[in-house]
């Protein structure tokens, strides 16, 4: 086990950790929270022997093998095969003293340690984690100066996980993998014999992966069993204490309840409406702790908001003989919150190059609103800002008009109070680099929002603060990101590319999942005819055209359930206009007079009525809801 004793940790003058202890037993799969810069990549640093303890002390057993994620990895004309099989020390040590040996008997010992350590399939099992963490067959042999920074970060997770360790460390795993590889990365993780430390902002990601929630706050370190949503459960139990907490709890609850009763008349708001019915009910365990967020995101409401918004026409891109994006035509609405799903590679920044005109089509046609505010964030736009200047200088040179005070308590409410608000950029964190980049966003409220992977670098509780601000928003949405939670938050559709082309995603992330895994069950079944992949538990598996007559059945099924559900909802609407209309006459003063009684009493029991009626039909809707999300979890299993 991992014993850390009463360490402290100190960045400078700032204390990182103070009288902090942990215990991790083998087996473990511990994932490392807390905000930006409380300590956790430091803590890492301190279990890998890098960084020296400023007070108390870390007892690991001496024979444990560690591994941990590279910081970077430097272009070089070794293969990529070559550098995944590094990983593997032993591995090496064996094949180096074999090539150095004349001796029959010396050879002969070294040949059995190698049969030992399963060293003849070594090269197959290295290829196989480059083709999970998404590379081609053909990559695997390609010098590793050929592949971005990106694809580099990947290869040194390959290298990681190649490695023969007993305790696996690792910083940030996901910010540079697509959803498809993280479904991988689970699943490889799910198997990993040894002791796991990971550090992620990815809500799913440590659902799915940790046993343990080993929480850093005001540099204290907190043990929570169980997965990250039951962690936050428990520190919310903590925190709700305190009769600060519970009102800022009843504040979020009354907030949630006007959504609903605003927008559930609205039909492109809907299925918002209804997931915020299912956060009310989940609201006690987890609003504290939003409450007591220093970063309270608001997206401005957009000035206009034409309809299209924007509309590509058979539009086409091209980079020489390769067509980045094949011809596409769609219409983009204000109501429009849509998810794009597709690995890297596919052509998904394309798409958002070409939507906020970075990008020229090379055939067909953009065409947009004259005048329309489009806010684009790019994955590397952080790294344009000014090093020099402040977060409060950027926001005035792109609003010179603005009142300073009004420039400082909106940068107050994304995480720069104060001093913060004035310091050079050059002192921010990634995560801090990134926050600012929304905040230049957002505070031109613009009517269309372009998202490329806005969650890298954030931490948890800014990725909650923007995906309650983006539920919030008031304009037309296109994201990309790896961030599950987020995208099935923000979402109501998704598209998705694949070898540059574009289509749309009957069905929600759970369907895609699903999707991709019998995919591999198939891929996996032509490569070996004889894998019992083949077939499913329940009998032979289907063809694609078989599965898409299913899904349609299934759809066709549901439609009853949806109608009833509908009808419910439009009488909440009816009833709740009424009754709004019949409580604004009740205001006037005149109703009052004792020759309006009769008037008043008149109204007094249509409201009771209406109010009644109201009740019934909210809870004939909530029933029709769970009758269809019923019947819609039945049809995915």
């Amino acid at each position: 086990m991992i014993r850390i004793q009463d360490i402290e940790l100190r960045r400078g003058r700032q204390i990182l950790l103070q009288h902090a202890s942990l215990t991790v037993h083998a087996g473990w799969r511990v994932g490392l929270t807390g905000a930006n810069g409380s300590g956790k990549s430091s803590l890492l640093a301190a279990l890998q022997g890098e960084l020296s303890l400023d007070a108390g002390e870390i007892d690991q057993p001496a024979e444990w093998v560690v591994a941990h994620l590279p910081q970077e990895v430097p272009g070089s004309e070794r293969s990529a095969v070559d550098y995944v099989l590094d990983g593997d020390t032993e591995l090496r040590d064996l094949q180096q003293r074999l090539e150095q040996v004349s001796d029959g008997a010396e050879q002969a010992r070294l040949f059995g340690a190698l049969e030992a350590i399963d060293g003849w399939t070594a090269d197959a099992r290295a290829r196989r984690l480059l083709a999970g963490l998404g590379f081609a067959a053909a990559d695997a042999d390609r010098p590793m100066s050929d592949f971005s920074g990106g694809w580099r970060m990947r290869l040194g997770l390959a290298r990681t996980l190649m490695t023969r360790s007993d305790l696996l460390l690792l910083d940030e795993p996901t910010n540079h993998l697509d959803v498809e590889t993280i479904l991988w990365l689970e699943d490889w993780l799910a198997r990993y014999p040894g002791t796991v430390i990971v550090i992620a902002h990815d809500r799913r990601f440590l659902d799915s992966v940790c046993t343990h929630i080993a929480h850093i706050e005001r540099g204290g370190i907190a043990l929570y069993a169980g997965s990250y949503t039951h962690a936050e459960a428990k520190r919310a139990e903590a925190m709700a204490q305190s009769e600060a907490s519970a009102a800022k709890v009843a504040a979020e609850r009354a907030h949630l309840e006007d959504f609903v009763r605003r927008f559930r008349a609205k039909a492109s708001k809907a299925r918002q409406a209804q997931s915020r019915l299912k956060r009310l009910e989940k609201l006690d365990e987890v609003a504290v702790i939003r409450a007591a967020r220093p970063i309270h995101l608001e997206i401005p409401t957009p000035e206009r908001l034409p309809d299209p918004l924007l509309a590509l026409d058979h539009a086409e891109v091209r980079s020489g003989d390769r067509v980045r994006l094949h011809p596409t035509t769609l219409r983009l609405r204000p109501e429009d919150r849509i998810g794009v799903l597709g690995p890297n590679g596919a052509g998904k920044s394309t798409l958002l190059t070409l939507l906020a005109g970075e990008l020229a089509p090379t055939a067909g046609e953009r065409r947009v609103e004259p005048n329309l505010k489009v806010g684009y964030f790019a994955q590397h736009q952080s790294e344009q800002l000014d090093l020099k200047a402040s977060p409060l200088v950027h926001l005035q040179r792109q609003d010179p008009r603005a009142e300073e005070q009004r420039l400082r308590n909106f940068l107050g409410g994304m995480g720069f109070p104060g001093e913060k608000a004035d310091a050079p950029v050059g002192q921010c964190s990634g995560g801090e680099r990134v926050r600012l980049v929304l905040a230049l966003l957002i505070w031109q409220a613009p009517s269309l929002l372009l998202l490329d992977e806005p969650t890298n670098h954030l931490d948890l509780d800014m990725r909650e603060a923007l995906a309650e601000a983006l539920e919030n928003y008031a304009g037309g949405l296109v994201v990309v990101a790896h961030d599950r939670e987020l995208l099935a938050r923000v979402c109501d559709r998704f598209w998705k590319v694949e070898g540059g082309h574009l289509s749309d995603f009957e069905g929600d992330l759970d369907d895609y999942a699903r999707e991709l895994k019998a995919r591999e069950r198939e891929s996996v079944a032509a490569k070996d005819p004889g894998t019992p992949a083949t077939t499913s538990p329940s009998g032979p598996a289907l063809s694609q055209k078989e599965r898409r007559q299913q899904a349609a059945q299934a759809r066709a099924a549901l439609k009853p359930l949806k109608k009833s559900a509908d009808r419910a909802e439009q009488e909440c609407v009816r009833v709740q206009e009424r009754l709004d209309a019949l409580e604004t006459e009740l205001t006037d003063p005149a109703l009052y007079a004792d020759e309006a009684s009769d008037r008043l009493a008149q109204l007094t029991r249509e409201q009771g009525d209406l109010r009644s009626r109201l009740e019934t039909a909210e809870a004939e809707w909530m029933e029709a809801l769970e009758a269809l999300e019923s019947a819609q979890g039945e049809t995915a299993e």
